[in-house]
């Protein structure tokens, strides 16, 4: 799925630092969510 600037992102879950699941819309309507990605980020490439 092709996404652009500016669109919502869809709903996603990842695990925190804690290892507890955190999902995009546990902070919907509370807090700016920024998502930044690093290619090849803490990856053995």
């Amino acid at each position: 799925m092709a996404l652009n600037v500016g669109d919502a992102a869809p709903e996603f879950a990842l695990r925190d630092a804690n290892r507890n699941t955190v999902k995009l819309s546990d902070f919907e309507g509370e807090k700016t969510v920024v998502l930044a990605f690093y290619l090849l980020a803490f990856t053995p490439g």
